[in-house]
């Protein structure tokens, strides 16, 4: 059986009603991440030149990314600016893949997330929202 190879079109442009029915059943569940003493995130925020230095640091190879989702400890600000304790954080983090589906890591010898070097090999740790909406 012949493995399918990514093109760069995959995925699909949906319309702004669209993407608020899928986001809005996220969005309804704040009260439920904060009574688990997580933080609620919303989304989170990449900048275009991010993207750019990404891709240009994979070249060719890079025909899109897979987003993984991820969760780490972080600081909460109040509405005072007041840092809280760390509390559960959701957090994406985004990995190019190349044209056979596979994690492009630069310095990995197996494809795994742990192999990835200290620097520029993915994404992750946009600005969130609601913090930062």
């Amino acid at each position: 059986m012949e493995t399918k190879r990514f093109t760069g079109q995959e995925g699909r442009l949906i319309s702004a009603a669209e993407a608020q029915e899928l986001t809005h059943p996220h969005q309804k569940r704040e009260r439920d991440f904060t009574a688990r003493g997580e933080n609620y995130v919303k989304a989170e925020f990449f900048g275009i030149h991010t993207f750019n230095d990404l891709i240009k640091l994979h070249g060719d190879n890079c025909v899109g990314f897979r987003v993984y989702y991820g969760l780490r400890d972080e600081e909460e600000e109040d509405d005072t600016k007041t840092l809280r304790s760390k509390r559960p954080t959701p957090r994406l983090v985004l990995v190019p893949v190349d044209e056979d589906g596979r994690d492009i890591l630069r310095t990995a010898q197996t494809g795994g997330l742990k192999d990835m070097p200290a620097q520029g090999g993915a994404m992750t740790g946009g600005p969130l929202c609601p913090r930062h909406c």
